[in-house]
């Protein structure tokens, strides 16, 4: 769904009593809560446009970052931080692409596309409408979601010690 294809539905669900989000309805087929900070939860899909694309979620109700108090969105975007670094340590990516689309649902969330040498976007933008059933060899993903929670609970760890 896209405020593209039906703008009054998508306008009804930026109120936050009708936001799936904060409404905690079930999430998409296929989507999978992989952590959760303080101000965010962090969700990754099995079917994507790029391997091990992750989004993270902010826990209050907005579209745009400017909807957020000063201290919500300082603290969303240190779970980003946490987040981005475990991302590139797991995945080895060179750089990592941070996204905030919000077409299609009326709730801040925040994409991290890790980019590689041999992504499927090489020198140009993620084309999200190109998701894949087939991006992951057998067991790639379940490793990566293993190896994910793994360095999230090591960084975390390390952040509280200091």
């Amino acid at each position: 769904m896209s405020f593209h294809n039906d703008y009054e539905k998508w306008n009804k669900m930026t109120d936050p009593e009708n936001c799936p989000v904060c409404r905690a309805e079930p999430m998409p087929e296929g989507m999978i809560d992989l952590y959760e900070l303080k101000h965010s939860w962090l969700n990754s899909e099995k079917v994507e446009c790029i391997k091990w694309a992750c989004h993270a979620t902010a826990k209050y109700h907005g579209i745009e970052l400017y909807h957020l108090k000063d201290n919500e969105l300082s603290g969303f975007m240190k779970d980003i931080r946490i987040y981005a670094k475990a991302l590139k340590n797991v995945t080895g990516g060179v750089k990592i692409n941070y996204e905030i689309h919000g077409n299609t649902i009326p709730h801040l969330h925040l994409h991290l596309y890790p980019r590689t040498i041999d992504d499927p976007f090489p020198g140009q933008p993620i084309d999200y409408n190109k998701k894949s059933t087939d991006i992951y060899d057998e067991g790639e993903y379940e490793e990566f979601v293993a190896k994910m929670k793994l360095e999230l609970d090591r960084l975390t760890a390390d952040a509280e010690n200091e």
